[in-house]
């Protein structure tokens, strides 16, 4: 193993027990999703803190790419504006077809004045997490394996992060953490490869933390629940089937459909051009 190899590694572990670190102290100082405090600060910045401590205090020369990179990239732009809407509307259509969900008071200018001022909150917080993901975390991994053993390690240090208020983040749903646990996971590692292969494709973070602003911000103006304005609601029973969060089965079903073909079709032009984009040159 090289030198550089064995840093890169060091620097994940350091990354990962500190993030997670931090994530914990959240409780410990009080505070949480529903009553913020400082303890709750700590938790939804412990991403960034960490990125910003690996690159900036133990001189980690990695790329937190925020050049935006607006230029040959309009697509990845698009698509992380556009995939949480679409997902959400098929979503919902489909909880409403198959009884799992109920749409109540819902009107264009309701929603609208609901959404507002949560889009400014959920941007600072996928800006917040988006800078330890796709920003450090996604690239470090990704130098050292950009297959899809290199997703599956972001999205289980990814999903770590949120267990401290996992029940609380969940509130819109009364499923036991036995069953919501292990989908949970699966659905942020899914998410995970969708993420970071637009991280690799774009070389910035930003569209990134523009599909976790777009996504948290609808789905948690609609749903009732944390944050939620309650125009949707789950029924008792089928959380799993119509949630439109990562532990919905058929947003988890989508997203691995999208994540499948971006991988594939990454892997196929590499083969073909001998390309080997890491995600470290913004």
């Amino acid at each position: 193993m090289t030198p550089n190899r064995k840093l890169a590694i060091r620097n994940i572990v350091i990354f990962t027990i500190l993030v997670n670190g931090l994530a914990w102290l959240g409780p410990i100082l009080g505070g949480d999703p529903t009553t913020p405090g400082i303890g709750f600060l700590v938790w939804a910045t412990a991403p960034m803190v960490s990125a910003l401590v690996m690159k900036f205090l133990l001189r980690d020369g990695v790329s937190l790419g925020f050049k935006p990179a607006f230029r040959g990239n309009g697509r990845w732009y698009a698509l992380s504006i556009l995939a949480f809407p679409v997902a959400i509307a098929m979503l919902l259509a489909l909880g409403l077809l198959l009884g799992a969900s109920n749409l109540s008071n819902f009107t264009a200018p309701a929603f609208t004045t609901a959404m507002i001022p949560l889009a400014v909150t959920f941007f600072v917080f996928a800006f917040f997490e988006e800078v330890g993901w796709r920003g450090y975390l996604a690239p470090k991994v990704y130098g050292l394996n950009d297959h899809m053993l290199g997703h599956v390690l972001v999205g289980v240090v990814w999903a770590s992060w949120h267990f401290p208020y996992l029940r609380e983040l969940w509130a819109h749903t009364s499923e036991g953490l036995v069953t919501l646990l292990p989908r949970f996971i699966l659905g942020t590692i899914v998410f995970a490869v969708v993420y970071g292969e637009i991280r690799i494709r774009s070389g910035s973070v930003w569209p990134a933390v523009l599909m976790h602003w777009t996504g948290n911000t609808i789905a948690n103006t609609l749903l009732a629940g944390f944050a939620g304005a309650g125009f949707v609601s789950l029924l008792p029973g089928k959380e799993w089937l119509g949630s439109f969060g990562v532990e919905g089965v058929l947003m988890i079903a989508l997203f691995a459909l999208l994540g499948g073909v971006l991988y594939w079709q990454r892997c196929g032009q590499r083969e073909t051009e001998g390309a080997n984009p890491s995600g470290q040159t913004a």
